[in-house]
């Protein structure tokens, strides 16, 4: 740890000095200080209860503490100056400042921070400059680094992962173990995609049919407690938790139970086949937009995900992959009469129908963001008539080389980056069934994600992007190899968005530093 550059990630992107020679001690000596009340205070005390954990779990052998240390306390002291901002929302800032210092047989730091989010920041980095000495005192010891100061702030508001738990089924602790490894890198947003055509695991308790015939079981359905429970799990590591219910497409199973409660087809083409001309993977399914049922449910939908994530500042609404060959189809076989020559036009409207559903649902007050996956909706000439640049933000996942991010940041959308040839970690396995490779293949290895800054490769104004996402869609693993599919590459993707490093635009050559940062990061926890 005292060898080379500092062993920080995600590197800060302000000063850092670290000095040269490091003091033991155990973990008994921690105090705890501030001088702050109210609910943030309870905030810092989980926090500090997360950072010891993260200390004791470094502890090769349970009898260290018998052994001298050049230390009698480690005091940590956090002053906030706005301690009433208790939610994080685009604008929060995460800035921090931490100063370690020694001073006889006391080392003292002091983390001083706008919110909570900074201070919380700060813990997680000073948790990097304490480490297990194995050779220290025989049998080893607790260090830390003598000295040090270190300004930091992220470069980007919005930095973001996404777990798919539709296609295979994800347990509440693997996806605390995501938030444990989120919060360790510095990551803020956990876009929870969960539900898909193929299952319907969230317990709606307005609409408790989706998860009784829509899930792969009752053990396999997340609870409102158990979603409240995570989303405050998340909220003390200074994680918001985003859920999406994608609409109208990848809808299927769980939307079937219509006709047996007199609402009619709330979804069309569920299981339809050739599933090729119906949808993008099977099963098929999307929502039947002449239904005016089916948008009294949404607004349902809306108000318990609303209620399950606390939510008030982003809403995810879906809109991928809408396949219009299958509402085309429906109309032909109902002979519904529809004043439409494009059929785009009537997933715009769709789209505003729920729009304007989400507004009740918040209590008649408009969301200030809502994100849509990028889409034929998202392009000319859609995009203006149907989508309003104040309040819908792109998730643009297009290749990098296309031209959706540069179009809609001309257009003035804000946007989030998403880009499949980089930051979708659920690529380069295979076909499922035939042999050969599948359509997103190949694989991305951690040096095509940290290397992945498009706004300088495509000359892009930075302005307009809250930041980016990487995505790990379930088709092809469950949670046991949760963990392995997702670190170190999502640890690489943090550093991307956290310190934004330039790019040698000639050679594509990443610093040595970050090889041994990286590794060093890998070896704090098992991922």
């Amino acid at each position: 740890m005292l060898c080379g550059s500092t062993q920080l990630w995600p590197q800060p992107t302000g000063p850092v000095t670290l000095g040269s020679k490091a003091l033991k001690f155990n973990h008994n000596q921690f105090i705890f200080e501030t001088e702050i009340a109210g609910p943030v205070k309870a905030y810092l005390e989980e926090a500090f209860t997360s950072f010891n954990n993260n200390i004791v779990s470094l502890i090769e052998r349970t009898d260290y503490t018998k052994d001298k240390t050049d230390l009698s306390e480690f005091l940590i002291k956090v002053t906030i100056h706005n301690p009433k901002i208790i939610k994080l929302e685009l604008k929060t800032d995460e800035s921090y400042n931490l100063i370690i210092k020694s001073l006889k047989d006391t080392i003292r730091a002091n983390i001083t921070a706008n919110t909570y989010f900074g201070a919380r920041c700060a813990l997680e980095t000073l948790s990097q400059l304490i480490w297990w000495d194995p050779y220290s005192n025989g049998g080893g010891m607790l260090k830390v680094i003598k000295g040090a100061t270190v300004q930091d702030k992220p470069a980007f508001a919005y930095r973001g992962l996404m777990i798919d738990t539709s296609r295979n089924f994800m347990s509440i602790e693997s996806l605390k173990r995501v938030l444990v490894g989120m919060a360790s890198n510095k990551l803020n947003v956990f876009h929870w995609h969960v539900s898909d055509s193929q299952s319907f695991p969230l317990v709606i308790p307005s609409l408790p049919l989706m998860a009784k015939t829509g899930s792969y079981g009752p053990e396999m359905t997340y609870s409102p407690e158990e979603v409240k429970g995570l989303v405050e799990f998340a909220r003390i590591r200074g994680i918001r938790v985003l859920l999406e219910v994608d609409t109208p497409a990848h809808v299927g199973n769980g939307w079937a139970w219509g006709p047996t409660e007199g609402l009619g087809e709330l979804a069309v083409c569920i299981n339809e086949r050739p599933w090729s001309m119906y949808c993008g993977e099977p099963p098929c399914g999307q929502l039947n937009p002449e239904n005016p049922h089916v948008y009294d449910i949404l607004e349902k939908l809306y108000k318990d995900l609303l209620d399950l994530s606390g939510e008030t500042e982003i809403f995810h609404l879906g809109g991928d992959e809408v396949n219009l060959e299958c509402w085309s189809q429906h109309i032909q076989r109902t002979s519904t009469v529809y004043n439409y020559t494009d059929l785009h036009e009537l997933w715009g409207d769709f789209t505003i129908k729920a729009l304007n559903r989400l507004t009740a649902a918040n209590g008649g007050t408009k969301f200030p963001y809502v994100i849509l996956w990028s889409s034929k909706l998202t392009k000319r000439p859609y995009l203006m008539k149907y989508l309003d640049k104040n309040q819908v933000v792109v998730q643009n996942w297009g290749a990098s080389q296309w031209s959706d991010t540069p179009d809609l940041l001309s257009d003035g959308y804000k946007v989030i980056i998403s880009h499949v040839d980089a930051w979708y970690l659920d690529c380069g396995f295979g076909r499922w069934r035939e042999t050969g490779e599948a359509a997103c293949d190949p694989y991305r290895p951690w040096q095509t994600v940290y290397n992945h800054r498009p706004w300088q490769q495509q000359h892009l104004d930075k302005k307009l992007i809250l930041g980016g996402e990487a995505c790990l869609w379930s088709e092809q693993f469950d949670e046991g190899s949760l963990d392995a599919r997702l670190w170190p590459r999502a640890a690489a993707f943090a550093e991307r968005m956290w310190n934004d490093p330039q790019l040698d635009m000639n050679t594509f050559g990443i610093q040595e530093d970050v090889y041994t940062r990286l590794n060093t990061q890998r070896d704090r926890y098992v991922f």
